[in-house]
C-alpha cells in the first residue's frame, strides 16, 4: 500500500484493488466476529422473548439420523441469534407468501431470493433439517454476502465520488463497523438494500443510468424508500446538466426538454418494484377482503392514489407526522441522538463550508481559493497538495445532492418514523460514512514522506484521534456491539 498522501492522487490500479480487497476482508471479519458475539452472548444470557421456539418446526425425533440431526441444530442455533423482530415476518413470507396484510409492509425481494436459494443450492439442507431453517440460513447467506458486496462498492463509490483513496478507504472500514451491524448480518434487508442502492449510485457517477434505475427498481422491490434514490438521476440529468445553461436558446431549452423526458422515464422504472408490489397487495387483499362486510373498506381499496403500504405503516405501526413525539418514547428518541447529532454535525460543516452553493443548488458558489494550495505545493512539492485536496474532499461539489438527499431522510425520520431505526435506515447513506470519515481523517496525522504504511495502518490510528474523532470510531464500534447482544437475545431496541 502506498501511503495516505499518495493513494490521492498518484496511486494506480494495484493500490486501488489492495485497498478494496482489503475491505472486503474486513467485511468479511467483521461478520463472522459479529455472529460469533451473538451465539456467545445468546448462549450465556436467557432471551427475553421466547417465542422463536414456537415459531420454528419441532427439533428431528433421534431416529432422523445424525446428519440430519447435526445439520438441524446447527440451524436451529444460528436461528436462535438471527430471526429477531422483522425477521419472523421475512422468514414466514418466504415460507408462506403473504397471509396477512400487515405483512405487506415488508417487500418481497428478501423473501423471494430466500425461497429460490432454499430450493436450490440449499436443497440438500432442506431436506435434513427441513424447509423453514434452510430458509434462515438462505437470509443470513444472502445478507452477509450482500454486506461484503456492499463493503466493497461502498469504498469504489467513495473513490468516484470523493476523489480522494484515503477518505473512501477509511469510509469503508468505517462501514465495516456500522452501528447498524447485527441489522446487516440477520434476516433484514439492510444489507442488500445497501448493495443495491451503492451500485445504482456508482453506475450514476459513470453516467450509466439505465442500468442504475434497474438496480434502483431491484431496491424498490427491497425497500420502500428505493424509489427516493433516483432523485440522483434527476440531478444528474437536469439539475446538472449542461443543457440547463444553454436553456435560453431554442435548442438549449430542446436539450433541456429531452433530458427531463429522459429523466421521467428513469424514475419511473425505479419505481417499477414499489409499483409492481403494491398491484399485487391491492390484488391480493382487495378481490379476497380479510375483513366482514360491516368493516369498513380499506382505502387502498377504493382509490388508485392510496397504497397498501401507506396504510399497514399507519394501522398497525402507528407511522404518520410526529405521531412517535410522545413522553414514554424519550428513551427511544436518546438511543437516536447519535445518529442524529452526526448527521446533523455532517450536513452543517458542508453547508457552512459554501452557503451560497448548498442555497442555490450549486448555481452559485464560492471562488475557490487555490492559490494558498498551490502555494504550499510550490514550496513542499505535490505530496503536500495532495494531503491539502484529501483534506477538503468532504466538501467537493459532487457531494452536494448527497447532502440534500441526507438532509431529506433525515428530516422524514426525525418526523414521521419510529426514530430508534435510524441507525440502520441511515446504513444506505454513504454521506453518513464520508463524514465520519471525514471527522477521522481530518485528525489522523500524515505519514512521513516516503513511509508506506500497511493497509491496517488506518484502523489502528483511528484509536490515537482526538476526542471526537474517537468519539465517532467509539459511537460505532460501541452501539454496534451492544446491538449484536442485545438482538441476539431478543432485547428491545429493534
Amino acid at each position: 500500500m502506498v501511503s495516505p498522501r499518495k493513494a490521492v492522487s498518484g496511486s494506480g490500479p494495484k493500490d486501488k484493488r489492495s485497498r478494496l480487497w482489503s475491505v472486503i476482508k474486513w467485511a468479511v471479519v467483521s461478520r463472522m466476529a459479529s455472529l460469533a458475539l451473538g451465539i456467545v452472548s445468546n448462549a450465556v444470557i436467557d432471551d427475553y422473548d421466547a417465542s422463536l421456539g414456537v415459531f420454528l418446526p419441532p427439533a428431528p425425533s433421534a431416529n432422523s439420523g445424525q446428519l440430519s440431526l447435526l445439520c438441524s441444530r446447527l440451524a436451529r442455533g444460528l436461528a436462535q441469534v438471527v430471526v429477531r423482530w422483522d425477521a419472523f415476518y421475512f422468514v414466514h413470507i418466504a415460507d408462506s407468501g403473504y397471509v396477512y396484510e400487515q405483512e405487506h409492509a415488508f417487500f418481497p425481494l428478501l423473501p423471494l431470493l430466500m425461497r429460490l436459494l432454499a430450493r436450490t443450492v440449499l436443497a440438500p439442507l432442506a431436506a435434513l433439517a427441513g424447509r423453514q431453517l434452510a430458509l434462515i440460513v438462505a437470509g443470513v447467506a444472502i445478507s452477509n454476502v450482500s454486506f461484503v458486496l456492499a463493503a466493497g462498492t461502498i469504498y469504489r463509490l467513495g473513490c468516484a465520488t470523493l476523489r480522494s483513496e484515503r477518505l473512501a478507504y477509511i469510509a469503508a472500514l468505517l462501514y465495516t463497523v456500522a452501528p447498524s451491524n447485527m441489522f446487516m448480518t440477520a434476516v433484514y434487508t439492510e444489507s442488500l438494500f445497501a448493495w443495491l442502492v451503492f451500485s445504482a449510485l456508482l453506475l450514476i457517477s459513470r453516467r450509466k443510468y439505465l442500468l442504475a434505475s434497474l438496480c434502483l427498481a431491484a431496491s424498490s422491490l427491497c425497500r420502500s424508500n428505493g424509489v427516493m434514490y433516483s432523485g440522483f438521476i434527476v440531478w444528474d440529468l437536469i439539475v446538472r446538466s449542461d443543457a440547463r445553461d444553454g436553456s435560453a436558446s431554442s435548442s438549449g431549452r430542446r436539450a433541456l426538454l429531452w433530458q427531463a423526458l429522459k429523466a421521467t422515464v428513469l424514475v419511473a422504472i425505479s419505481a417499477l418494484g414499489f409499483i409492481a408490489f403494491q398491484a399485487f397487495g391491492k390484488r391480493e387483499l382487495c378481490q379476497q377482503p380479510i375483513h366482514s362486510p360491516a368493516a369498513s373498506a380499506r382505502p387502498y381499496c377504493e382509490s388508485s392514489l392510496s397504497t397498501v403500504y401507506g396504510f399497514v405503516q399507519t394501522e398497525y405501526w402507528d407511522i404518520g407526522f410526529l405521531r412517535y413525539y410522545t413522553l414514554q418514547q424519550l428513551p427511544n428518541f436518546l438511543l437516536a441522538a447519535p445518529m442524529v447529532v452526526l448527521s446533523g454535525a455532517g450536513l452543517w460543516a458542508y453547508a457552512a463550508h459554501d452557503p451560497p452553493r448548498v442555497a442555490t443548488l450549486g448555481l452559485r458558489m464560492r471562488k475557490r481559493k487555490l492559490s494558498a494550495v498551490q502555494g504550499v505545493a510550490a514550496e513542499e512539492g505535490a505530496e503536500a497538495e495532495a494531503e491539502i485536496r484529501a483534506t477538503a474532499a468532504y466538501f467537493g461539489d459532487s457531494l452536494l445532492p448527497h447532502m440534500y438527499f441526507w438532509a431529506v431522510l433525515l428530516g422524514v425520520a426525525a418526523a414521521t418514523m419510529h426514530v430508534q431505526v435510524i441507525t440502520r435506515f441511515f446504513s444506505s447513506v454513504p454521506a453518513v460514512f464520508w463524514f465520519a470519515a471525514h471527522v477521522v481523517a481530518s485528525s489522523l496525522p500524515p505519514p512521513a514522506p516516503g513511509q508506506r504504511p500497511a493497509t491496517t495502518t488506518t484502523a489502528k490510528a483511528a484509536l490515537k484521534t482526538p476526542a471526537v474523532a474517537l468519539a465517532v470510531v467509539g459511537y460505532f464500534a460501541a452501539y454496534g456491539l451492544a446491538g449484536v447482544v442485545l438482538f441476539s437475545n431478543f432485547f428491545p431496541p429493534a
